[in-house]
C-alpha cells in the first residue's frame, strides 16, 4: 500500500498544474489523482475488493476523466456480484451495475450501446425482469442509426431478440409481434451493414438471429400471420420485401401467400429481387418459361448477394432442364460456377443436364454412344460430391441410379471398346470421360 501511495503522490506532483481538470476543485482533483492510481494498481492486481473504494471516490469526483473508469468499474462491480454471499449486498450490487450505465451515458453518450448493455446485464442478473429489460432493449433499438458505428453495436439486436424470445415463451409476446421483432432486429443489421461497410462481425450476428429465429419461423406460424396482415398491407413495399424474403428464406415459396405478395411486390417495384422472387413463383407453379423470361443476365447480375446469384442460375439452369433447353441449362449452370466453383449443386444440375441426353445423342452411331452421356453425367455427380460432402448421400443414390444403365461390357466388346480407355463423348456437349460398363 506504501508504494500505491507514493506513486500516486509523485503522479500529483507532477501534474499539479493541470490537476483541476480532474475535479471541481483543486482539492477534489488531487483526490481524484490519488483515488485513480490506487484504484487501477489494485484492478491491474485482479484485487477488485480493494479497487472498489477507491474507484468509487474516482465516479464521485471526476467521472468524466476517462470513460475507462466504467468500463473497470463493469468488471470490478462483476467480480463483488460474483463473490457476495449476502443476497441483499448482492442486489445492491447489481443495482450499482446496472446505473453504471446510465452514468455512462450521461457522461460519454452512445446511448443506444449503454441502453443495450444496461438491458444486457438486467437479463443476466434479474431474469424474472423480462419486461423491464426488454423495455429497455426496445429503447436501445430505437438508436440504432445514430450507434451503427459503435464498438460492438452490432451485438445489440440479436440480444434484443432473444429478449423477445424471453417474452415469448413467457407469454408476455404473440407469434406475430415474435416475427415483427425478428424483422425489426433483422433490419438494424442490415443498417449497421450499409452504414459501418468495415465492420466484418454483421454476418456472424445474422447467423445468430437467425439460429434464435429457428424454432419459430415454420411455414405454418409464417403464412397465418402474413396472410392477415396482407389485407392490410398489400401496397406497402416494405413489408412485402421483409415478407416474401421471409417466407423464401424458410422455403415457404409455394404458399399461395407468397405469390400473391410477389405479384403485388413486383407490381410496386419491379427490381432485380422482385423479378427472382417471380421467376421462383413461375416455377413453383410449373410455369418454366415464364420463369425463365424473369431471370436475365442483367437481372441476376443485380441481385443482392452472390448466393442470390448463384441460385438464380440454378433455378434457371432446372427450368431449362424441364423445358428440355439443354444447353441453355449447361450455360445456366456454369455461370453459376463462375460464382462459387464449389457449388455441388450446379454439378449436380449439369451431370441432370446431360444425363437427359441419353438415347438422342448419336454420336458415331452406335448404341454405346446413346448412353455414353450417362458416363459424363456420372463424371459430374462425383465432382459435386468431391467439392461438396454433404451432398453425398443425395450423389450417391444419383450414381448408383445412372451406372446401372451404362452400356453393358457385351456392349462394349461388340463395338470394340476397353473399360478404362478415354472416350469422347460428342454430342450438344463435348466431354472426354472414362468407359465404364454397368455392374
Amino acid at each position: 500500500m506504501k508504494k500505491i501511495f507514493v506513486v500516486a503522490l509523485a503522479l500529483v506532483c507532477a501534474t499539479s498544474v493541470h490537476a483541476q481538470k480532474y475535479g471541481a476543485t483543486p482539492e477534489d482533483s488531487v483526490s481524484c489523482l490519488q483515488n485513480l492510481s490506487v484504484y487501477q494498481e489494485f484492478f491491474k492486481q485482479k484485487n477488485y475488493a480493494d479497487a472498489y473504494g477507491a474507484w468509487k471516490k474516482v465516479l464521485e469526483l471526476c467521472p468524466t476523466s476517462s470513460k475507462n473508469n466504467f468500463i473497470r468499474g463493469n468488471t470490478i462491480l462483476k467480480n463483488m456480484i460474483a463473490k457476495e454471499k449476502d443476497a441483499t449486498v448482492r442486489a445492491a450490487y447489481i443495482d450499482e451495475l446496472i446505473s453504471l450505465w446510465d452514468l455512462r451515458r450521461q457522461y460519454f453518450g452512445e446511448t443506444g450501446y449503454c441502453l443495450g448493455m444496461k438491458a444486457s446485464d438486467m437479463r443476466t442478473y434479474r431474469p424474472k425482469d423480462i419486461k423491464a429489460y426488454l423495455e429497455v432493449y426496445t429503447q436501445a433499438m430505437e438508436y440504432v442509426e445514430e450507434s451503427a458505428k459503435v464498438k460492438n453495436f452490432e451485438n445489440i439486436p440479436e440480444m434484443f431478440f432473444g429478449a423477445c424470445c424471453d417474452a415469448f415463451k413467457a407469454d408476455l409476446m404473440d407469434k406475430e409481434a415474435l416475427i415483427n421483432a425478428y424483422d425489426q432486429a433483422s433490419t438494424a443489421l442490415e443498417t449497421i451493414a450499409r452504414l459501418n461497410p468495415a465492420n466484418d462481425k454483421i454476418a456472424e450476428r445474422e447467423n445468430g438471429l437467425n439460429s434464435l429465429f429457428e424454432p419459430y419461423a415454420a411455414c405454418q406460424d409464417l403464412i397465418p400471420i402474413y396472410t392477415k396482415k396482407f389485407e392490410t398491407s398489400a401496397s406497402d413495399v416494405n413489408f412485402l420485401k421483409k415478407a416474401t424474403r421471409m417466407l423464401n428464406l424458410r422455403s415457404c415459396t409455394d404458399s399461395e401467400i407468397f405469390f400473391k405478395m410477389t405479384e403485388a411486390l413486383y407490381g410496386l417495384e419491379p427490381t432485380p429481387q422482385s423479378a427472382y422472387m417471380m421467376a421462383k413463383m413461375c416455377y413453383s407453379k410449373g410455369d418454366y418459361a415464364k420463369a425463365v423470361s424473369y431471370l436475365t443476365d442483367e437481372i441476376i447480375g443485380q441481385l443482392e448477394s452472390d448466393s442470390d446469384k448463384e441460385n438464380a442460375y440454378l433455378l434457371l439452369g432446372d427450368a431449362f432442364l424441364k423445358m428440355e433447353r439443354l444447353s441453355e441449362g449447361r450455360n445456366a449452370c456454369n455461370k453459376a460456377l463462375e460464382i462459387n466453383p464449389n457449388n455441388g449443386k450446379a454439378y449436380i444440375l449439369l451431370g441432370s443436364l446431360y444425363a437427359a441426353s441419353t438415347g438422342s445423342c448419336k454420336g458415331d452411331g452406335t448404341p454405346v454412344a446413346s448412353r455414353a452421356p450417362l458416363w459424363a453425367a456420372v463424371d459430374m455427380f462425383v465432382k459435386a460430391r468431391n467439392v461438396d460432402p454433404s451432398l453425398a448421400e443425395t450423389v450417391n443414390k444419383l450414381i448408383a441410379t445412372y451406372s446401372a444403365h451404362f452400356p453393358s461390357s457385351d456392349d462394349l466388346f461388340t463395338y470394340g471398346l476397353k473399360e478404362g480407355d478415354t472416350y469422347t463423348v460428342s454430342c450438344w456437349f463435348t466431354h472426354t470421360t472414362t468407359i465404364r460398363a454397368s455392374r
